[in-house]
């Protein structure tokens, strides 16, 4: 009797502890996440009164072409973004790690893009980038004539790729750094004692060891590529000719330069979706994708 009595206390003084969180995502997530969806069944102009219009938006989203257009464009910015900066990460990571006077240093170089507000981020890039500006003056200088890379539709959306990477690479390599530690050192030396290779190492050992952070880090990323704005909307506002019109961005365009806000929430569906199907995908392929010891 008493130990059940303590149980529901328990429970109650835990329930309690949760409450602010549990508010929070009540709040913050779920209410506005239906609002959401309800909107994207109206016709809102902010102006008039919404009007309920069932799933007319939605039929407008597979005949739109710029919508179309948009989900290329995140789908080529998505998988660019990730596979660069995975890359780029995890050899940053194996760089770092490694014990050298100063080595701190380095480490902190790598990082400090992330801590950066990325307004000032971006305008620093448009400054470097402006047509007249030091970037596309030199590439002129050796040779590539009439470069501007934010408005050339062929070279735009990479730029944008690179800029994004160099600032948030350094959140990445510092959790792939945290891992290759954890990696047991006598594991790699048993591979070497059997006549492995470095590169044998790394793939057969390295790797596999770090394989949970890997797909945890894969996953995020993808979410954040698929959330990319503010870089985009400061550097290009979607252009030149749509070529940087990811979902996001014609989302934000729909809402808050045309107003249809039943429309932008419609699109904000159909990128919660893809968020939600991407998540579940990537969680169900894990027991294929990572090694766990045990």
């Amino acid at each position: 009797m008493a130990s059940s009595v303590l149980a529901r206390r328990e429970a109650r003084e835990g329930f309690l502890f949760a409450l602010p969180y549990l508010l929070g995502m009540l709040i913050f997530v779920l209410l506005p996440l239906v609002a959401v969806l309800w909107m994207s069944l109206t016709g809102w102009s902010l102006l008039d009164a919404p009007t309920f219009k069932g799933f007319a938006n939605y039929a407008k989203l597979a005949r739109d072409l710029e919508f179309r257009g948009s989900l290329g464009v995140t789908a080529v910015f998505t998988v660019g973004l990730v596979a660069l900066n995975l890359t780029v990460a995890l050899l940053l990571a194996s760089l770092l790690n490694v014990k050298l006077r100063g080595i701190a240093a380095f480490r902190s170089m790598v990082f400090s893009p992330v801590v950066m507000p990325i307004v000032a981020w971006s305008l620093i890039w448009k400054f470097l980038l402006q047509p007249q500006g030091p970037l596309n003056t030199g590439l002129q200088h050796l040779g590539f004539q009439d470069a501007n890379l934010l408005l050339n539709p062929k070279t735009a959306l990479g730029t944008l790729i690179v800029i994004e990477v160099l600032k948030a690479v350094g959140l990445n390599t510092v959790i792939f750094l945290s891992a290759l530690q954890g990696v047991p050192p006598e594991q790699r030396e048993a591979a070497r004692l059997d006549g492995a290779s470095p590169w044998q190492v790394y793939r057969h050992v390295t790797l596999p060891m770090i394989s949970p952070t890997l797909f945890l880090v894969f996953l995020v990323t993808v979410i954040g590529a698929l959330k990319v704005f503010t870089p985009i909307w400061v550097l290009t506002g979607g252009g030149p000719a749509g070529a940087t019109t990811t979902l996001i961005v014609e989302m934000f365009k729909q809402g808050f330069t045309f107003f249809e806000f039943g429309y932008a929430s419609a699109i904000a569906a159909v990128l919660f979706l893809a968020v939600l199907l991407l998540t579940l995908l990537q969680w169900r392929l894990r027991k294929a994708l990572v090694f766990y010891e045990d």
